[in-house]
């Protein structure tokens, strides 16, 4: 049977970057793969993953595509325009087109395409620019804050829809205020705030969101907002607009929120498959477009597997008031506020959601 919709992230450029990021989940991941990178994806993989979604589809639906990275632009911007080429061949699919980037390679004639074809793009700034320089910086240790802040006057410029995706370390999480206000005077409208992770690969993480930080951070900074807010000056943040959605009834929107995964089909550049961005690992590839459909893929035993492995409930859930809501969220995202003593998003609810249901 055909879908309606699907909605894949592809990976052009697979782990390549052009930035030196201290904490890069997607760095730790290739790291812990036995291919670190595949290079960038040729035309023959590019038009291979047009015909699956047109399979899938049956000719007629509607396609969400992301690209992710590494930072997807290193792949140019001819592989860009073959792409949406390409899928205007296939007339009965609707497609949205979204891309993530670090910000630093974008020129006008980017900006021009992107908004050529209606490109969402998720700019990744980390705030101001003291914090940004403490994490995010090219590979001759440079400094990247001024470029990106003139990437989004650019994408204002051609009228590209933007929005900020800011890592929240550790660090970060004790300067809830100064954050906001970074974004109100930079008149952001749209973030996306998402914690640091530690490592697969090590134990522990000086830059990784500890449960309590988590807490202390997502409070202070509601308060901030919803004064903000208050004074006429919203801004949209996705913890939070999941969150008000929930609290009126709807479903939210975002990846994990409700405990349990998805099979997402993450593409690296070579055309092999995973079910997350945050599980590109050999052990959970589903196998790989040039041989195998959507269907197929999402009927291995890996994709089983790893939707059986979704559920992470751990002792505090056993009296949590908001175990229907959250069910212990993020599998991967979960060590950030979840231990066997404390969830630091059920302290983060007791304050926010009350104030939520009422707006």
């Amino acid at each position: 049977m055909a879908l309606r919709n699907i909605s894949v992230m592809i990976k052009p450029a697979s782990s390549l970057c052009n930035l030196r990021c201290r904490y890069c989940f997607y760095a730790d991941i290739s790291e812990n793969r036995t291919v670190a990178s595949n290079g960038i994806m040729q035309e023959e993989t590019t038009d291979c993953i047009l015909s699956r979604i047109n399979e899938a589809l049956n000719g007629k639906g509607t396609a969400n595509i992301s690209f992710q990275g590494g930072e997807p632009t290193v792949a140019g911007l001819d592989y860009f325009r073959h792409f949406t080429e390409e899928m205007k061949k296939y007339s009965g699919i609707i497609v949205n087109y979204a891309l993530q980037t670090n910000g630093t390679l974008i020129t006008e004639e980017w900006a021009q395409f992107f908004h050529e074809h209606n490109f969402l793009i998720g700019v990744s700034l980390d705030g101001y620019k003291l914090n940004m320089d403490k994490f995010r910086f090219d590979a001759e240790n440079n400094s990247v804050f001024d470029r990106i802040m003139k990437t989004v006057k650019l994408l204002r410029k051609y009228k590209v829809e933007f929005n900020i995706l800011t890592v929240v370390t550790d660090d970060l999480a004790s300067h809830a205020k100064a954050l906001l206000k970074f974004y109100r005077d930079n008149q952001f409208q749209y973030v996306q705030l998402i914690p640091c992770l530690p490592g697969f690969s090590e134990s522990t993480d000086v830059f990784a969101l500890t449960p309590e930080k988590y807490a202390s951070f997502y409070i202070e900074f509601f308060d901030a907002w919803l004064r903000e807010y208050k004074r006429g000056n919203p801004i949209s943040v996705n913890l939070f607009e999941n969150l008000y959605g929930m609290a009126h009834g709807e479903m939210p929107y975002q990846c994990g929120m409700l405990g349990r995964c998805t099979v997402q089909y993450v593409i690296e550049s070579n055309g092999d498959t995973y079910p997350c961005d945050f599980y590109c690992l050999d052990e959970y590839m589903l196998g790989n477009l040039h041989e195998s459909s959507f269907a197929q893929l999402r009927d291995t035993g890996n994709a089983e597997k790893f939707l059986a492995g979704s559920a992470c409930r751990r002792k505090p859930c056993d009296t949590c008031p908001y175990i229907r809501i959250c069910n212990g969220g993020c599998r991967r995202q979960n060590v950030c506020y979840l231990t066997d003593e404390y969830c630091a998003y059920q302290k983060v609810l007791d304050h926010i959601l009350p104030v939520l249901s009422r707006m």
